[in-house]
């Protein structure tokens, strides 16, 4: 590849090599002195017409870049080409193409659907932290919201009897049917709490326990008479 045959070698009558007084005749003379700047002529001379041939293009060197990956002119021009061609086709290399390529019309549009992206983006964002909120406080609301369970059992008689759940109630109230909850120092039902059990003297007549809650049947507490029904509803 190149032009190294058509470069200028050393001339073949050199001024250097004449004497000081050269034996030559006057035309001898002015052939010496004309024949170096011949050769020149004649070595460009060559050098254009080597230039003007088909393939002078793919013999001239090329540094190659990123978007143009090519030693020689004519391999540079056929790579061009080719990007040019896949354009035109829809076949545009990957990242051939930015921003200071497209028409200024092109560029703000973008610009305006980039801003849209953006804002859209931004609302989404807030609308889904504001959901986020709600369904938090939902389900705050409903873990917080008290449930309520109803039924009856009939007394055994027995002075400490638990009434089984499965479960620790917040609240229970209990009455004896068809009796008041209570008549004078008697007790008959009552409505008690965590932490705060129906009291008959020092013994609970009614009260919360892990699994349900406690009654007792002992001389004016009534909670538990033989083939007595109770009623009660229980909270948590």
């Amino acid at each position: 590849m190149g032009f190294e045959a058509y470069r200028q070698g050393t001339f073949t009558k050199r001024l250097a090599d004449l004497a000081d007084q050269p034996n030559m005749q006057a035309h001898e003379l002015k052939a010496y002195f004309d024949s170096s700047p011949e050769e020149l002529r004649q070595s460009f001379n060559r050098l254009c017409n080597a230039l003007g041939e088909f393939t002078a293009a793919a013999k001239m060197g090329y540094t190659a870049s990123a978007s143009v990956p090519a030693n020689t002119v004519q391999a540079a021009i056929e790579n061009v080409q080719k990007q040019v061609q896949d354009a035109v086709m829809g076949n545009i290399p990957s990242g051939s193409v930015d921003g200071d390529k497209l028409a200024q019309d092109v560029r703000d549009r973008f610009s305006t659907i980039e801003r849209a992206m953006a804002t859209e983006t931004n609302a989404r964002s807030s609308t889904d932290a504001n959901l986020q909120q709600n369904v938090a406080s939902i389900q705050t609301t409903l873990a917080g919201k008290t449930e309520s369970a109803f039924g009856f059992y009939t007394g055994d008689g027995e002075e400490h009897r638990t009434i089984y759940l499965g479960y620790r109630p917040k609240a229970v109230i209990v009455f004896q049917s068809g009796s008041y909850v209570g008549d004078g120092n008697a007790v008959y039902g009552g409505f008690a709490s965590e932490g705060n059990d129906i009291m008959y003297g020092d013994q609970v007549g009614l009260g919360i326990t892990d699994t349900g809650f406690q009654v007792l049947n002992y001389r004016n507490c009534a909670l538990n008479i033989s083939n007595y029904k109770y009623s009660y509803a229980v909270f948590w």
